[in-house]
């Protein structure tokens, strides 16, 4: 912590823990950054806060959702949403995404999806990933209407666009014509579904080439099933090992966890050794070997997946919510594993995702933050509280005011 510079900043915020640090301190912030962290100060802010004695963190980051499907529980038929605990369930679903979504307009999803980031901002989420669907039913609606969505959002939580072909590459004609659009669009990533293909290797290397064609990382929906034989994971680490994209992510990899504990095992093995990420959705058919994958090092996060939309009723775009959702399935608990998960949804995931702003409440970071009442990363996870202020650059987008607690 740096001396006491400055006599006069945008905000101070007093009061506060951090998650790494001893005692109180006092967070002076100037032109959108961390000018200062210091026991005690005198210089006043425009905006004073405190936090008393709560954790300030990096702001929360959700790697996977999907906006562009977000809010339409409602307008699926009484009986056709899925049970996500099967596969049947889960191609319920699909099929009656596939009736809503082909009323979907470019206003109609920037609308929905300015909603439910709106949520995640105020749960404390300052950067999240979503993946859009882009088919010949859709077309570039979805893609469009998260764009526009996005620019409307950028002072308030930064979003990552994945080109997610939700009917497949070879099954739905033009598909990958489709994906290269919504790539030159602005999509930051290529998305992809071996399950949604009868050719999933195919399917695994058509994603790896549109990525490498244009520069991008690849974030795949992998085996969201509880069938041993669907399991094209060892495909994705394979084209990973190759190293012609930035950056691997997978998703739900659900079926790991029916593998043999000796396939599992030098599976999670290579996918440490890949350095491909893993986010898991526990929302969806069952959650992968999540205990393993942590003490084998692979890097891990955890997805909100389907927002009140014909996968999902439920929800409240909150990455805390998923993680002890995860804890609770996966029956974890301790000090450390609770400081795991912690990480697993704030700086690992910004570190995965490539969200530089978000890497520590360090002085001269990127001031993009949440104020919680808990005090420590664990009780974060444990008490489920929303925070008590969101900032994004250096300025409050949200508040959740407390007794006692305003700003001033």
């Amino acid at each position: 912590m740096s001396m006491e510079t400055h006599s006069y900043v945008d905000v101070v915020i007093r009061n506060a823990r951090l998650a790494d640090t001893e005692g109180i301190v006092d967070i002076l912030i100037h032109d959108g950054r961390i000018a200062s962290i210091v026991k005690s100060t005198k210089t006043k802010g425009s905006v004073e806060i405190d936090a008393h004695e709560g954790l300030v963190t990096s702001g929360l980051v959700e790697p996977h959702t999907h906006l562009d499907k977000a809010l339409t529980a409602d307008r699926v038929p009484a009986g056709s949403i899925g049970d996500l605990g099967t596969r049947r369930g889960l191609e319920m679903a699909i099929r009656a995404t596939r009736d809503i979504k082909r009323t979907f307009t470019v206003e109609d999803v920037r609308e929905r999806a300015i909603r439910a980031a709106l949520m995640a901002s105020r749960a404390g989420t300052t950067a999240l990933r979503t993946h859009v669907d882009v088919d010949p039913i859709v077309g570039l609606a979805g893609i469009r209407g998260v764009l526009e969505a996005r620019e409307v959002c950028a002072g308030l939580i930064d979003i990552q666009i994945v080109a997610f072909p939700q009917e497949g590459l070879f099954c739905s004609a033009g598909a990958v014509d489709l994906m290269r659009e919504a790539i030159k669009l602005g999509a930051d990533a290529v998305g992809g579904a071996p399950a949604l293909d009868d050719r999933p290797q195919d399917h695994v290397r058509a994603v790896f080439d549109l990525a490498a064609e244009f520069g991008l990382p690849v974030d795949m929906h992998v085996d969201e099933s509880d069938r041993r034989e669907d399991f094209t994971l060892p495909f994705v680490i394979e084209a990973a090992r190759e190293r012609r994209v930035p950056n691997v992510t997978v998703a739900h990899i659900s079926s790991l966890s029916v593998q043999t504990d000796d396939v599992a095992r030098s599976t999670i093995a290579a996918l440490a050794d890949a350095d491909v990420n893993v986010v898991v959705n526990p929302i969806i058919v069952k959650i992968t070997r999540l205990s393993e994958l942590l003490d084998a090092g692979v890097s891990v996060m955890f997805g909100s997946d389907n927002l009140r939309d014909p996968f999902y009723p439920l929800g409240a775009a909150n990455p805390l919510g998923s993680a002890i959702f995860a804890c609770q399935i996966a029956a974890l608990g301790t000090p450390q594993d609770l400081r795991r998960v912690f990480d697993a949804v704030t700086i690992n995931a910004a570190r995965m995702l490539g969200f530089p702003s978000l890497l520590g409440v360090v002085e001269g970071a990127v001031a993009d933050l949440a104020v919680f009442p808990s005090a420590t990363p664990e009780e974060v996870v444990l008490d489920q509280q929303s925070p008590l202020f969101v900032l994004k650059g250096g300025r409050v987008v949200a508040m959740r005011l407390a007794a006692g607690s305003r700003p001033e």
